[in-house]
């Protein structure tokens, strides 16, 4: 197996250890949609006795995060882990732009919970989309990605995305008065991914912001844009399509429930870049 292989798969096993324990916290504390732009936290706490279950949970989650990223670094020790971020970020970072509307919106606008005794029942709208929002676009990547340095970038980007989401966690516990100070904290490594990654997104959502909110994009001589499926009455699934100059659809992404246009326009990029394919 080659070396972006087992970078790719690693990232992946990762996803599968933490989503479980992520969506057993989601359903003891009561936080809505986690991960997702519409997420809510709970208006209270939970009793002392689970909120310290919960610590210990989210203890875990930082240590398999942590543990991860250290194999992601020996795996690439022949290149700087994060010098290929800038270079190929345009790429491929943008898969992380649901997990910024998170910390850059959603964070801002949350009250901390109102301590009251008794548990509180979680109310739980698609709570199956937080596996989807992580995982799907590594089984593109695993298929499609032949270069390390793409790879690595790749699984950066997801690490970044579990970071953001154990950030929601920490918040709920600081909310509750549950002290972190003497819990497992990132790592270097992922210290470094969070804040080169911050930065970049910071970078193109501010370009974003100026240019043409229009979903529809040329790229490589295709016309990218977003195409919505009933699912249900009330709610819809979504995917990125590429099409020619004739305006049919050539390629197209898997149907997801995500809402972010950026996440489904970097996923069909993805495949364009890795197949070296044009439109003319």
């Amino acid at each position: 197996m080659s070396i972006q292989s087992i970078i790719i798969t690693n990232v992946e096993k990762l996803v599968q250890q933490m989503v479980p324990t992520i969506t057993q916290i989601v359903e003891k504390t009561g936080i809505q949609n986690i991960g997702q732009p519409n997420m809510q936290m709970p208006s209270a706490c939970l009793l002392q006795n689970d909120l310290q279950d919960i610590l210990k949970l989210r203890n875990s989650l930082i240590n398999k995060l942590n543990t991860t990223s250290k194999i992601i670094k020996s795996l690439s020790k022949t290149l700087n882990p994060l010098s290929t971020i800038v270079d190929i970020t345009s790429k491929t970072l943008q898969t992380v732009g649901t997990a910024r509307i998170v910390a850059n919106v959603g964070l801002s606008l949350l009250q901390p919970p109102t301590i009251v005794p008794g548990s509180i029942p979680a109310t739980i709208n698609n709570i199956k989309d937080l596996e989807e929002l992580l995982k799907p676009q590594i089984g593109i990547a695993k298929n499609t990605i032949t270069s390390i340095t793409t790879a690595l970038d790749y699984a950066n980007s997801v690490i970044f995305k579990l970071l953001e989401i154990l950030k929601t966690i920490d918040q709920y516990l600081a909310g509750c008065n549950i002290q972190l100070s003497d819990s497992p904290t990132i790592n270097n490594y992922v210290s470094q991914v969070n804040q080169q990654y911050t930065d970049i997104q910071n970078n193109q959502n501010n370009q974003n912001n100026q240019n043409n909110q229009n979903s529809l994009e040329i790229y490589n001589g295709f016309t990218l844009g977003i195409v919505e499926e009933p699912y249900t009455p009330t709610v819809n699934r979504r995917k990125a399509v590429a099409k020619n100059s004739q305006g049919i659809i050539l390629l197209s992404t898997p149907l997801t429930f995500s809402t972010d246009n950026q996440t489904l326009l970097t996923a069909i990029k993805l495949i364009i870049d890795s197949n070296d394919l044009k439109a003319n």
